[in-house]
C-alpha cells in the first residue's frame, strides 16, 4: 500500500500508540482521519501531525463501543476523502485485579471498547473497501492476544477475540482486495494502562517502536505483525504456556496489593 496520500483513519488517537502511529503515518504523507473520546489531547496530536507532514488531518468525537458514534465517524471521513485506505482500530482500555472483584461495569467497558468497537469500525468501513476492492485494516491487540495475563483475564479474552476475529476475516474477505492483519504490542510506554507507580511491569517498549510496525504493515500487509522478542514467545508458548501461567500468576499476585 502506498502511505503518500493514502487515507488512513486511526481510532484511539489521543496517546500512546494511536498518538504515535498518526505521527508515524504523518512523516509518510498520509491524510489523517482521528478519532478519540478526548478532543483537548486529540487536537494536540493533529497539530504534531501537521508539522510531521500530513497534508490533511481531521479530527472528531469517537467512542468506539458506541454503534452509532463509530458509523457517523466512519461516514465523516468517507464523506471527507471519498474513500477509506487503511483503518487502524487502536481505541482499547484495560484493568488488572482479580476476575471475582472486577466491577460489572468495567467489564462491559473492556468488552465494548476493546472487542465491540473493533465490530463496530470494521462493518462501518468494509463496504466501501468492498467497493474499491482495496483497503487494509490493522486490529491492534496485545501479546496477552496469544499469552493471557493472570490478573487481566479479561482483557486477556477481548484480546484473544480480536486475534479470532481478524484471522476469520482475512479468510472470509480472501480474493476481495481487503488485507486484515494484528499487531500484538508487548508493554508500551505512553500508555494510560502502565501508569500505576504503586504497580511496577518492568521494562517497556517506545510506543514508537509500535508505531513504526504498524505503518510497516499497513504498507506491506501481513496477517501477524510482532516485535522480535514477543515472536519467541509465541513459538515458547505451545510447549511452556502452562508454567508460565503459574509462573505470571505468582509475579503479578506480588504486584497487586492484597
Amino acid at each position: 500500500m502506498r502511505l503518500k496520500g493514502a487515507v488512513v483513519v486511526v481510532t484511539g488517537a489521543s496517546s500512546g500508540i494511536g498518538a504515535a502511529s498518526a505521527i508515524a503515518f504523518a512523516r509518510a504523507g498520509a491524510r489523517l482521519e482521528l478519532g478519540a473520546r478526548r478532543l483537548d489531547r486529540l487536537g494536540a496530536v493533529a497539530e504534531r501531525c501537521r508539522a510531521a507532514g500530513s497534508p490533511a488531518v481531521n479530527v472528531r468525537l469517537l467512542d468506539v463501543g458506541e454503534r452509532a458514534s463509530a458509523r457517523t465517524f466512519i461516514a465523516a471521513a468517507k464523506r471527507d476523502h471519498e474513500r477509506l485506505d487503511i483503518l487502524v482500530n487502536n481505541a482499547g482500555v484495560g484493568w488488572r485485579g482479580a476476575l471475582h472483584e472486577m466491577p460489572e461495569e468495567k467489564v462491559d467497558e473492556l468488552i465494548a471498547t476493546n472487542l465491540k468497537g473493533v465490530i463496530n469500525t470494521t462493518q462501518s468501513v468494509l463496504p466501501w473497501m468492498l467497493e474499491r476492492r482495496r483497503g487494509v485494516i490493522i486490529n491492534v491487540a496485545s501479546v496477552v492476544g496469544f499469552r493471557p495475563a493472570p490478573y487481566s483475564a479479561v482483557y486477556s479474552a477481548t484480546k484473544h477475540a480480536i486475534v479470532g476475529l481478524s484471522h476469520a476475516l482475512r479468510g472470509e474477505l480472501s480474493g476481495t482486495g481487503v488485507k486484515v492483519c494484528v499487531v500484538y504490542p508487548g508493554v508500551t510506554a505512553g500508555t494510560e494502562f502502565f501508569k500505576d507507580p504503586d504497580r511496577p511491569v518492568g521494562w517497556q517498549y517506545p510506543a514508537s517502536w509500535v508505531a513504526n510496525l504498524i505503518v510497516r504493515t499497513a504498507r506491506y500487509p501481513r496477517r501477524d505483525a510482532m516485535v522480535f522478542p514477543l515472536r519467541l514467545a509465541h513459538l515458547a508458548e505451545p510447549v511452556f504456556g502452562g508454567l508460565m501461567d503459574h509462573a505470571l500468576g505468582e509475579i503479578r499476585r506480588r504486584d497487586l496489593p492484597d
